[in-house]
């Protein structure tokens, strides 16, 4: 019987020529636009997502829109709280008692420090959608103001 010895053929059976040479290839990263399931979610949303980010007018005047509608948001709340409102916002009622300029200040500081964060990272899907959130629940502030002065006049 012959001993369980391991010749240099068993070891290495793939030969030189067998091997196959691969080049580095350089995968691309998904950037968030590219959906594994296509049929997930809303594709005009999808487009006009790609719109923002392809275009940075597009993009440029959604931010401006809600820093306007911050500063329409703070104007009305000022009136509102002249008028005998309080604020709901419990963060914004801590800076008012401190004084309107503080609040004022730390208010479109803070939304504009963000619409820098989204415009600097605006080639990703998520900071756009946090910007057309932010569109959006600004434009309802602003309707929810409309309807609380026509209910205190």
């Amino acid at each position: 019987m012959r001993p369980n010895v391991i010749d240099s053929e068993q070891i290495n059976r793939r030969r030189q020529e067998r091997r196959r040479k691969i080049a580095f290839r350089l995968r691309e990263r998904r950037t968030g636009f590219d959906r594994r399931d296509p049929f997930r979610g809303s594709h005009r949303y999808a487009q006009f997502l790609r719109g923002l980010r392809c275009d940075p007018q597009a993009l440029f005047v959604l931010l401006v829109a809600v820093n306007l509608l911050n500063l329409a948001d703070f104007a009305l709340t000022l009136d509102a709280l002249q008028k005998g409102a309080a604020e709901a916002n419990p963060v914004m009622r801590g800076l008012f008692a401190q004084g309107p300029a503080f609040a004022g200040f730390f208010k479109i500081s803070v939304v504009a420090g963000v619409s820098l964060v989204i415009w600097r990272l605006r080639r990703f899907r998520r900071p756009l959608e946090a910007g057309v959130l932010a569109l959006f629940l600004f434009g309802l502030v602003i309707a929810y103001h409309i309807v609380g002065r026509v209910f205190l006049s």
